[in-house]
This record gives structure tokens, sequence and C-alpha cells, in this order.
């Protein structure tokens, strides 16, 4: 980074004049020791103008410093001290100019012995003043440290709102000392000293910033932990002063960083500081060192809060998991208390109210048990519940759906159209109901299909529960031949009615010529049977009435036409 002695370099700058002074002689394969010095007179006038400038504006900006010292104390005297600090940024920035020409020439061989003598000596007085600022910036800032560690609150204030104004001057100076080694440096000059307290300088100050983002932390962190800051305007007006003023020192911390890494300088902890207090993950995280910190520091913490808090912990722990644990056991031994009540009941209650009843207080007593447990971990109870009451609420927008099905349920529950094992026709199906539950029920077809049907479909629509009732009446038709014997078919099916010993005698049957039909002369035969009989009834009252009408020459007609084909005879 630096040298004591004179350099030759390659500069950029110094290309670019002699190509705007000699553009039409690089043309020129003749070019030589004449375009060479006209090159340097070109360099030597630019030098000498950019002298004249610089040193006039070095008498302004003492007379300005003057004026500022007679009107200390004044408000004029902020607005002169921010005329100064552009005029001298503008100052600074055509120095460096001149340094730039100087080493141009130099490297061109131009004669500017003046312009490095003048060029040293503004640098060497700039330098001087800077280091003089540094020192009254540094101390001033060091006494506000001071004051807001020691004073009273109002003070520690006071020092605070100082220091945040004081720090961007500090981060500035710092800045043009730098800049200003670098250019004496570039001139070859003697830097060593100055170097050396730079760094020393950076050390110093990097502690000082590193204790102060400490400390903001640790009171944002004690007013985040502050049960009910999140509500108190007080105090959200002072974490948001606390979150400006981390920032502020996060940023003077990454300049240091920065300037100290240019010396080589060890920054893995101030950076590991300056991710633990912002919380910023930045690139810095991917160097080794400062991972390695941020790990042991993690660890550390962890540790330290384990021995603190980590026998409470366990106590609470276990007395959680033993208060849930008891309460399913009562749980369990409500469910059952619960079945054996419904069942032991004359009340005549579905079975999807039986479970429903059942589950339910299984699931009051666990959630009671879990509410209270949850105490014990020290959780406010009425936010959560609050919570859980707000999360309901979009959890059922959010399932209106299921909620209706849901509402379904609880009307099939207490209506009760249906019942497990019944025969039902709802929903667009047909079978056996296999299980239910509040949101849908589960059919099973008769060529043993399982269907879920959702309650909202089945309990908006027509519900056909076929094995509602105990008994149930069989519809037959049966037709007979115009030329049959009427008196003899309806003894016939009566007799093969009565004689079925699965036929209930009460309610009678009912066998009644009904209908006079295309091709037959049709009877309803209705006779009565247990509902589980219902089949068994059908299909053997159908074989023997067919059996017994052949039997007796009774014919069962079919549909017939007859056909008439008429010919119509022709020539041909």
């Amino acid at each position: 980074m630096h040298t004591s002695a004179k350099r030759v370099r390659f500069r950029p700058i110094g290309v670019v004049l002699l190509l705007l002074a000699l553009s039409s002689s690089f043309a020129s394969p003749a070019f030589g020791q004449e375009g060479k010095a006209g090159d340097g007179r070109a360099v030597a006038e630019q030098v000498r103008t950019l002298i004249e400038d610089l040193e006039t504006r070095e008498a302004d900006l003492e007379a300005l410093r003057d004026r500022i010292q007679e009107a200390k104390g004044d408000a004029a005297a902020g607005m002169l001290q921010t005329e100064l600090v552009e005029r001298r940024s503008r100052y600074r920035s055509d120095l460096s100019k001149l340094v730039d020409l100087v080493a141009a020439g130099e490297d061109g061989g131009a004669d500017i012995a003046e312009g490095r003598l003048v060029a040293t000596r503004l640098l060497e007085k700039d330098a001087e003043t800077i280091r003089a600022e540094m020192s009254d910036t540094s101390a001033r800032l060091i006494d506000l440290f001071d004051v807001m560690a020691k004073g009273s609150p109002e003070e520690a204030e006071k020092a605070r709102r100082q220091r945040d104004i004081g720090l961007p001057a500090w981060n500035r100076l710092l800045q043009e000392l730098t800049a200003n080694i670098g250019q004496r440096e570039k001139l070859g000059l003697d830097v060593e000293t100055d170097i050396a307290g730079l760094t020393s300088a950076l050390k110093i100050r990097s502690a000082a910033v590193a204790g102060a983002l400490q400390d903001t932390k640790d009171e944002i962190d004690a007013i985040t932990g502050r049960p009910g800051s999140d509500q108190d305007p007080a105090a959200q007006k002072e974490l948001a002063n606390l979150k400006k003023q981390r920032d502020l020192l996060a940023d003077a911390q990454r300049l240091t960083v920065s300037l100290m890494d240019q010396y080589g300088l060890e920054t893995a902890a101030l950076r590991r500081g300056i991710i633990s207090a912002t919380g910023k993950i930045s690139q810095d995280i991917l160097d080794k060192d400062v991972a390695s910190d941020l790990i042991g520091a993690w660890f550390a913490d962890t540790t330290d809060w384990l021995r603190a808090n980590g026998a409470p912990l366990i106590f609470q722990l276990l007395t959680f998991l033993l208060i849930v644990f008891a309460f399913w056991i009562v749980a369990r031994i409500g469910r059952g208390a619960v079945r054996r009540g419904l069942k032991g009941s004359k009340l005549d209650i579905s079975s999807l109210a039986r479970d429903f009843f059942i589950a339910t207080t299984g699931r009051l007593i666990m959630l009671l048990g879990f509410i209270i447990a949850i105490a014990q971990l020290g959780v406010e109870v009425a936010p959560l519940l609050a919570g859980l009451g707000i999360a309901g609420f979009v959890i059922g927008f959010a399932l209106q759906d299921t909620l209706a099905n849901f509402a379904s349920g609880l009307m099939i529950l207490v209506y009760r159209p249906f019942d497990v094992g019944d025969v039902i026709e709802a929903g667009g199906v047909m079978g056996k109901v296999n299980q239910m539950n509040l949101v849908s029920t589960m059919v099973l077809t008769f060529d043993n299909q399982l269907l879920v049907v959702p309650n909202k479909k089945i309990w908006g629509d027509v519900i056909r529960n076929v094995t509602h009732q105990a008994t149930r009446r069989i519809d037959l038709t049966f037709g007979i031949g115009y030329s049959d014997d009427v008196p003899k078919a309806e003894k016939v099916l009566l007799e093969i009615v009565t004689g079925h010993d699965k036929v209930l005698k009460d309610p009678e049957p009912v066998i009644r010529l009904h209908e006079l039909g295309d091709s037959s002369v049709n009877f309803v035969v209705r006779p009565w049977a247990k509902t589980d009989d219902y089949w068994d009834v059908y299909w053997d009252i159908t074989r023997e009435v067919k059996q017994r009408f052949d039997a007796e020459g009774i014919s069962i007609p079919f549909p017939q036409r007859d056909v008439h084909l008429y010919r119509e005879d022709g020539d041909a």
C-alpha cells in the first residue's frame, strides 16, 4: 500500500491528457522527442493554471475558517460550516487532479518540479488540517459516549443525538485522510507515520463503535422483550429512534471495516458484530472467520441461556407433558363413560350422534388440558384464545364448502333421516350406509362399491330411506289373457300370496283386477312383509305365479301386434 521511494507508474489520466494534446501526432510514424516536449509543455501549463486556482481557493478556505471561529455559537456558524465542507470537498477534488497531472507529467518527462512542490505542500497542509479535525471530533465523540454511559437519561439522550450528528463527520474525515494518504503515496512521499496513526485511530474507533452498537442492540432487545411494548406508543417511538441510531452506527462500522481491510487489519470480529447487531445477513457471512465467530458466539449464547434457564425449562416441559398425559387418560375415561351412558340410555339416537358425542367429549377434555398445560409454560392464555378465534374465522372463510358439509352433518345428526345400516337413495346414489361423520357419508352400493358423498349434497336433496320402517309393501303386477278365467286367476293369486310363510297377515294383502291393458288383463298383488324379507317374498311370489299359471292353463300374454299385408296388382 505504501513506499518511501518515488514510483513510475502507467497512469490512465496521463494517457488521456496526452491523447487530447497530441492526437494528431499519434498518427505520424515520425513522432519523437519534439512531440514529447510539446506534450510536456501542455501538461506543465495545465499544472501552473491549477496551482494558481488552488492557492487562491486555499486562501479563501482559510478566511472562511476564521469567519467560523468568529461566529462560533451563533446560528450562522452552522451554515458556514456546511459551506466550508462543500467548498473543501471541491478543493480536494481539484487537488487530486493536480496530483494526477504531476504524476502523469513526470511519467511523460515534463519539467513540473514546481507542481510537485506545491502539490506536496498542499497535501501536507491538508493532512494536518484533517488530523486536527479528527482529533477534535474523536475527543467530542468519546466524551459523548462517556455521557451516554454515565449521565442521566436526559443527558444521555442529548449526547446520543449529538453523537448521531458527529458520526457522519467522523466518517467523512476518515475517508478524506485515507484519500490524502493515497495521493501522497502516489507522489512517492513517506506516509508510514500517517498510516500508523490512521490504523491506530481505526482500532480505537472500531472498539468504541462496536461497544455502542452492542449497547444499542441490548436496548432494542429490552424494549421488544417487554410485555405490551408493541401496543405502547412511547415504547414504539423509542424503538424507532434506537433502530435509527443502530443503523448509523452500523454504517460507521462498515466504513471502519472497509478502511481496516485496506491496511490488512483483522476485521472478522467486527463483521460478526455488525451482523449480530443488525440481524442482516450480508456477504460477510461467507468469510470463514466471520462465520466461525458467529457460530461460536451463538453457541456461547445458547450455552449461557441453557445454563441460566435449563432447569426451569426442563421442569416446565415435564409439567406440560404430565398434564397432557393426565388429561389424555381423563379423555379416554370420559369417552368410555359417555359411550356406556348412551348405550344404556333409553334415548333413541343415531350412530352419527353417538359417535359425535363420544368424540366431542374426548376432544373438549384434551383441549382443556392443552390450555392448562400451555399456561404452565408461561404462555398468556387469553391472547392465545383470541388468536385461535381470529384463526378460526380465517379458516372458516377459506373452508366454506367444508363448513357447509359440517352444517349439513349437524342437521342429519339432529333430524336423523337415516342411520348406519340403512339402505338409502340420496345425493344421486343408492346403497347401504356404511359409515357417517359430520362432513360426509359413506355408502356401500349393492355391487360392493364404496361411495363418499358430501353431506351438503345429501341434505340438499330428497332422501329416501328404504329400510327405515320395519315392514314394507311389495308391489307386484301380473297379467292374464283376455280369454282367460278372471275369477280363477284371482283365486290362484290369493292362494299363492296367503300360502307364503313370510307374507304378513296384518295388514292383509291386496289382490285386485287393476287394468285392462293393450295385450293383457292386469292384476295388482300387494302383500306385506318384514323389510328384511322384502326381496325373498318378491322373488318367491314371482316364481310361484309363473309356475301356477302354467299348471292352471292361465296364459301370461306378451305384447302382440297384428301385421296386415296388402298387395297392389299392377301391369308388371
